[in-house]
């Protein structure tokens, strides 16, 4: 194809970024607008029509702001060092082994159990009347009633910090793996082995350098989550008080419309607390680079790390073995006619309640898959476009002037979710959108298409352009090259980004609580309002259901490529 008919095509493709930074840049906007406004103040809408501090000041005298400060931090912070660590530990101790294989082959149902399915799961497993306890009373602990522990929404957040933890690492072991694919670790773990150093030497002196930039913004958006997680912590955070962004929550939809500047003032405040938190730990990162470069020249082979590997082994077989924990125990209580403490194992079975909640749900399930469905489908074609975009400039020498705008991809991912919602939903009852079905899909996916790109986007960018150099000249067809060529080449990872996104749509709370208009209720919307006190048979099988409908779209995102190229075997990795 000759000079000006690439130009045709690159110039078609930049509508891609453009609609992208369109799709983000006026939600999130007109949600900062519309939640700086009343966080000052102004909010004509309900007598308040001049601007002041008054919402910062009664926020500050506020007797939970102390108490839901010190969750926050706790929770955010804590969370996401323990996530990074665990992970990080984790590659760098059992990368290559049959226990790097398992975990790689188990991250699929893992990321696929949402948020609130795990926690429930997981205070099912840790609170006083758990399966914990009950799996050592009465012959180890001597309890035939359930001990007065504060192990489930402790006033610290310890549980909540844990269970975040236990969340987020496999998600940062998908973005280490996707890291470590972009490198050539067989050579560095050769030149490494020839100068005498030990594997952790190794990697903390010739892997996580490199390996670390990449995962800078996963990190990033882990801190930015944990900072402002709502329904998490609704489930196993601290209620009195409870977090911060539960408490602004709380603030958004109380019934005195006053207390609406009370969360506009919180809901900024937490968006400061969590820019300041993320300026703190990329200068922790620029203090211990800093402090450590010296290190990498100084001739040693060996570290005291090498006596701590045997903790990556227990780490990654704890991380399994909580997780399988957790679905298991949803498992047992959907199916439980009577289980009395301190029984085992239920001494009844009964499947009335999956009888019960199936029917229930049915509703909930359908407008889930419906949401999810469309905005994971716009999702991967707009990234899809904004990656070709990129690639085609790269291919005629130019720098791509796009990459700005597909870094604005990553807002949703840095800001607090409670920080803009307020925003977008008084914009949506202005212009008379919301609890419509656009609205919905529009703001599922703000926060599905980023975890779109970022699973797919190194492999993209790295996909070898002589196979679509030789299919062009071939057939003399860009675009046919491009869709019997590149995009089956690229099957596999698309799909399983198209699954992630799912699953992200699948897990979003706070966008339809706060678009929805109590006209779309999501599985997850259902879940959450339940975990608040009802039986836990019926809690379990929504959070079982809640797991089951991204897991299928996992199973159908790993097995259909697999058959459908079944015949290829070069398309079987």
């Amino acid at each position: 194809m000759n000079s000006s008919g690439r130009r045709g095509v690159v110039s078609r493709l930049r509508v891609f970024p453009l609609l992208t930074l369109t799709a983000f840049c006026i939600p999130i906007l007109l949600g900062l607008a519309g939640t700086w406004l009343p966080a000052f103040g102004f909010l004509p809408v309900i007598g308040a029509d001049q601007l002041s501090l008054a919402p910062f000041r009664e926020l500050f005298s506020h007797p939970a702001y102390p108490g839901a400060m010190r969750g926050t931090l706790i929770s955010g912070l804590g969370a996401t060092i323990l996530a990074l660590a665990c992970s990080l530990w984790i590659t760098v101790t059992v990368y290559g082994s049959t226990l790097w294989r398992l975990l790689i082959r188990a991250l699929s149902p893992l990321l696929a159990m949402p948020h609130a399915a795990f926690a429930i799961g997981f205070g099912f497993l840790v609170a006083p009347s758990g399966w914990l306890v009950r799996l050592v009373s009465p012959e180890l602990t001597g309890y035939t009633i359930p001990p007065n522990w504060l192990t489930v929404k402790d006033p610290y957040g310890v549980s909540l910090t844990i269970a975040l933890a236990l969340k987020e690492t496999p998600f940062l072991l998908l973005m280490c793996l996707s890291g470590l694919n972009q490198l050539d670790m067989r050579r560095t773990d050769w030149i490494g082995r020839s100068l005498g150093y030990s594997r952790v030497r190794i990697w903390t002196r010739l892997v996580l350098p490199q390996l670390y930039s990449q995962l800078r913004l996963p990190v990033l958006a882990v801190l930015a989550y944990s900072m402002s997680v709502v329904d998490v912590a609704m489930i196993l955070g601290p209620s009195l008080p409870p977090t911060l962004s539960v408490l602004v929550d709380r603030w958004f939809n109380d019934p005195d419309v006053h207390h609406r500047l009370l969360g506009a003032a919180g809901a900024t405040w937490l968006l400061v607390m969590t820019a300041e938190a993320i300026v703190l730990f990329i200068g922790c990162e620029w203090l211990i680079r800093h402090l450590t470069v010296g290190r990498l020249t100084d001739g040693s082979r060996t570290t005291p790390l090498d006596r701590l590997r045997w903790l990556g082994s227990v780490s990654a077989v704890g991380l399994l073995a909580i997780s399988l924990g957790c679905l298991l125990i949803l498992v047992i209580w959907s199916c439980t006619g009577r289980w009395p403490f301190p029984a085992p194992l239920p001494t009844d079975y009964s499947l009335r309640f999956w009888e019960k909640g199936l029917g229930l749900a049915i509703g909930p399930l359908a407008i889930t898959f419906l949401v999810a469905a469309l905005a994971t489908c716009i999702g991967a074609v707009l990234v899809v476009g904004c990656l070709e975009y990129e690639v085609r400039l790269k291919q005629q020498g130019r720098r791509p002037d796009s990459q700005w705008v597909l870094w604005l991809v990553y807002l949703p991912l840095l800001v607090p979710q409670i920080a803009f919602l307020f925003g977008i939903q008084t914009a949506a009852v202005l212009l008379q959108v919301e609890g419509t079905l656009a609205s919905m899909v529009g703001i599922h996916l703000v926060f599905v298409l980023p975890y779109i790109f970022l699973t797919l986007s190194n492999v993209y960018r790295n996909f070898d352009p002589r196979y679509i150099r030789v299919a062009v000249a071939v057939s003399g067809a860009p675009v046919r090259s491009f869709f019997q060529v590149k995009l089956p080449m690229l099957a596999k990872p698309i799909a399983f980004a198209m699954a992630t996104g799912f699953a992200v749509s699948v897990a979003q709370y706070l966008p339809t609580m706060y678009l929805g208009a109590g006209r779309f209720m999501t599985i997850t919307t259902e879940t959450v309002s339940l975990a608040g006190g009802s039986d836990r048979r019926i809690v379990a099988v929504y959070a079982l259901c809640q797991f089951l409908l991204p897991a299928l779209v996992y199973g159908v995102a790993i097995f259909l490529p697999a058959w459908f190229f079944r015949n290829r075997k070069a398309m079987q990795n």
